[in-house]
């Protein structure tokens, strides 16, 4: 093999490492992303799940207050008392 061959063949052999170095930063910052991405999806579904309980609440402490609020209770036509 000539000395020519061996010098390019290297720089060859040292691009393909700066790439696939480079593609496993790629890779490396992607997986980081995603796990944070699925960390903060399960906290965001966590807090929509504790609204959702806090609005159920709020509704049926609303309609209790409705049922027992004598204004509601009055028949169209009548006076409250």
């Amino acid at each position: 093999m000539s000395d020519e061959l061996k010098i390019v063949l290297e720089d060859v052999k040292e691009k393909f490492d700066t790439v696939i170095e480079a593609f496993n930063m790629v890779k490396e910052n992607l997986d980081q992303f995603r796990d944070e991405n699925k960390q903060e999806h399960e906290e965001l579904r966590k807090d929509i799940l504790d609204v959702k309980v806090e609005v159920s609440s709020i509704r049926q402490d609303l309609n209790d207050h409705r049922t027992s609020t004598e204004l509601h209770n009055v028949k169209r036509g009548e006076k409250a008392v």
